[in-house]
């Protein structure tokens, strides 16, 4: 009988291991979003959003850069991917999205 239950649980347990193991980004667990910026973005990005220049991403402190981008597009591209840029969606939440695209937009506003 106790041979019987702990096979029955057995699954059960097998998929709480592999569903706390799963590696996906969280706000929480990175420090924030500065933490998911930096660990997701900013090896291209930079942490100043200026971009790695022999990469060539967009500079997120340029002021015409920022006015010619909508929060949508940028969404879209974190979401999708842009270029070379992979697509995010499936590892970010869509409020870690948003959160991120207020963050790119904080660039534009440091002086």
């Amino acid at each position: 009988m106790k041979k019987a239950l702990i096979l029955s649980l057995l699954p059960i347990f097998a998929v709480v291991i592999l569903v706390a193991a799963r590696p996906e980004v969280t706000a929480q667990s990175k420090g924030g979003i500065v933490g998911v910026y930096n660990t997701q973005c900013a090896k291209c990005h930079a942490e100043n959003g200026k971009g790695i220049e022999s990469l060539q991403p967009p500079d997120f402190t340029d002021a015409k850069w920022q006015a010619s981008r909508t929060n949508k597009q940028l969404v879209t591209g974190i979401n999708n991917g842009v270029g070379v840029m992979p697509g995010f969606k499936g590892a970010l939440k869509p409020a870690q999205v948003a959160a991120l695209v207020g963050y790119v937009r904080a660039f534009g506003r440091k002086k």
